[in-house]
């Protein structure tokens, strides 16, 4: 069964439609998902993974999600299937499908959260990390920071 939710990502609307069902409802109750999303050849992705990741990854807040990366060469292999571990592929289509991946596609570093099946927020850049998906972490997991 196909579902349709708008969620608010970033101030703009994001449609998903989560594409395997399956993946979804295997995803039920388990923990929020995490995923960064970036390129060999960005800068900013590059401060994310020495700066901001292992702070991150020491945090409290990241025993109580599942971390995921994906992280091909360049960013127009970020938006190929082929660079996406073949459960999380339905992001990737509902985020092309969307109008926010119509008019960002490829900026990277981009965070996607993914609670019950579902994309709920996603936010692109270390900025949007800091000020708006790490504050939505804390609340999501009930921690601190």
């Amino acid at each position: 069964m196909l579902k349709r939710r708008s969620v608010i990502a970033g101030g703009l609307a994001l449609t998903v439609v989560p594409m395997l069902a399956g993946v979804a409802a295997a995803q039920g109750a388990a923990k929020p998902i995490l995923i960064f999303a970036g390129d060999e050849t960005s800068e900013a992705c590059k401060v994310w993974r020495t700066q901001w990741e292992p702070l991150f990854k020491q945090a409290p807040v990241f025993q109580k999600i599942d971390y995921r990366v994906v992280f091909p060469k360049t960013p127009q292999l970020l938006l190929k299937p082929a660079s996406w571990p073949a459960d999380l592929r339905w992001v990737l289509d509902a985020f092309l499908m969307s109008q926010v991946g119509v008019e960002q596609g490829a900026e990277t570093p981009r965070f996607f959260l993914v609670q019950n099946g579902q994309i709920t927020f996603t936010a692109v850049g270390n900025n949007a990390w800091r000020d708006v998906m790490w504050p939505t972490l804390l609340d999501v997991t009930n921690s601190q920071p």
